[in-house]
C-alpha cells in the first residue's frame, strides 16, 4: 500500500463538490481554477438572495473540505 494522493486539481475538487450537493443547496454549475496555489471557486447557486446563496455555497464548500486532509477554506466574507 502506498502513502502518495493523488494530486487535487481543479477538476477534481469541482468533481467532489458537484458529488457533494444536496438538492437544498441550490448549486447548479461549478468551475473551480487554481491560481497563486488557492483554488478559487465560482459557482451559479438558484437562489435570488445574495446572502441565502453565499451561505449555500459555502456549507457545500465546507462539506467539501472537511473530506480534504489539511485543507482549510479562507473566507473573504463573513458568513
Amino acid at each position: 500500500m502506498t502513502t502518495a494522493r493523488t494530486p487535487l486539481t481543479p477538476e477534481r475538487l469541482r468533481d467532489l463538490i458537484l458529488g457533494l450537493r444536496v438538492d437544498g443547496d441550490r448549486v447548479e454549475h461549478v468551475k473551480v481554477i487554481e491560481r497563486a496555489g488557492f483554488m478559487w471557486i465560482g459557482a451559479y447557486v438558484a437562489i435570488r438572495d445574495l446572502r441565502s446563496a453565499e451561505l449555500n455555497l459555502a456549507d457545500l464548500c465546507g462539506r467539501a473540505a472537511a473530506r480534504l486532509d489539511g485543507w482549510e477554506i479562507i473566507q473573504q466574507w463573513d458568513v
